[in-house]
């Protein structure tokens, strides 16, 4: 077995070696920002911990100009408001994210794909040594939290964890509008022949065809994925509002 095989065959490793990719692409960034005209950390983040600091003050993220986002991300980023190091907080909370995308994928593989270690592992590789997704995340980008959104509620789906799965599709909208679309693969998914038959001992020969039908196609599944999804949203735009 050659090195390379050996070292997919060991998950510790490779999630060590990705953790410890971005951590110094962190310290590269502070010399790079300190050093350079060209500054490595986004002018997002700048927006975001700016929006951060409005929140510390009591007031409306959105006086910061350019900040068209959820408030929850600046209440996610408070602790940048209190200086030094601190100021690198999203970004290592970003880049946890990725940390995180890369273990469901890897457990997504094995649980649901039955496939061994070593192979799981290159795959989960694709995302994790990506220099693109550590350098996006490490910049100051919040992509990497709506990664493990989506990939969590693919394997909350998976898994069947139908009131998990709402809640996150939820709380993915409200992050962005885009995880949206993925609501149409999961309701279809969520049939009696991945969830299982809601017929009753007899029950439906007693209602309408129209009522049985629809009952059918709102399963109990996809209703609790509609109403979960539904009551997160709101929730979180309510206080988000307050």
């Amino acid at each position: 077995m050659s090195a390379l095989s050996a070292f997919f065959t060991r998950p510790w490793l490779v999630f060590t070696s990705a953790i410890l990719f971005r951590l110094a692409l962190l310290v590269y960034g502070r010399w790079q920002d300190a050093n350079s005209p060209v500054k490595y950390t986004d002018i997002d983040y700048l927006v975001f911990t700016d929006a951060a600091r409005f929140v510390s003050w009591g007031r409306s993220p959105y006086e910061r100009a350019t900040y068209r986002y959820t408030p929850l991300l600046a209440w996610l980023l408070y602790p940048t408001t209190w200086g030094g190091l601190w100021f690198e907080f999203g970004k290592v909370l970003f880049a946890a994210g990725d940390i995180a995308t890369g273990w469901l994928i890897f457990k997504v593989l094995r649980e649901h794909k039955g496939m061994e270690v070593g192979r799981a592992t290159k795959f989960a590789s694709i995302w994790l040594s990506n220099p693109m997704v550590a350098n996006i995340s490490t910049r100051g980008s919040s992509e990497g939290l709506i990664a493990v959104i989506v990939v969590a509620l693919l394997w909350a789906v998976l898994q069947k964890r139908v009131i998990l799965a709402g809640a996150l599709l939820g709380l993915g909208v409200h992050f962005k509008i885009y995880p949206f679309i993925y609501a149409a693969s999961i309701f279809w998914w969520l049939g009696a022949e991945n969830v299982g038959s809601i017929r009753g001992h007899g029950k439906d020969a007693h209602r309408p065809v129209w009522l049985a039908k629809a009952l059918m196609f709102f399963n109990p599944a996809r209703s609790k994925l509609i109403a979960s999804s539904g009551v997160t949203f709101m929730i979180l735009n309510g206080l988000m509002l307050n």
